[in-house]
């Protein structure tokens, strides 16, 4: 009997484990997903609405903008509130809304 509680006990842990692989691999392609998104310039707010459980919150990193093209670069904090695990810094390049070789 004994036995048999050990060997259930072990295969618990084990699914347990799996499950929370499972979750980390998750929030890690989630994660990707948001910043392949936040480079390709999609605006933080069309970003929340598509992965509500993920909070971006937007940092001025580098100021001021770039003088031709008004580009910045920017801090994003992405975060998962309902798991501490999932915090993530990220610093890109928000595209300016000067033309390139237009006038400051």
């Amino acid at each position: 009997m004994a036995t048999v509680l050990t060997v259930m006990a072990g295969l618990a842990s084990t699914s347990q484990s799996a499950r929370v692989a499972t979750e980390r691999q998750q929030d890690l392609l989630a994660l990707r997903n948001i910043e392949a998104r936040l480079r390709a310039g999609m605006p933080p707010a069309a970003i929340a609405e598509r992965y509500p459980d993920w909070r971006i919150e937007l940092i001025p990193a580098d100021r001021p903008t770039d003088p031709v093209t008004g580009a910045v670069l920017t801090v994003a904090h992405i975060s998962r509130p309902d798991n501490q695990g999932s915090e993530h810094e990220l610093v890109f390049l928000e595209a300016g809304t000067r033309a390139v070789g237009g006038t400051p």
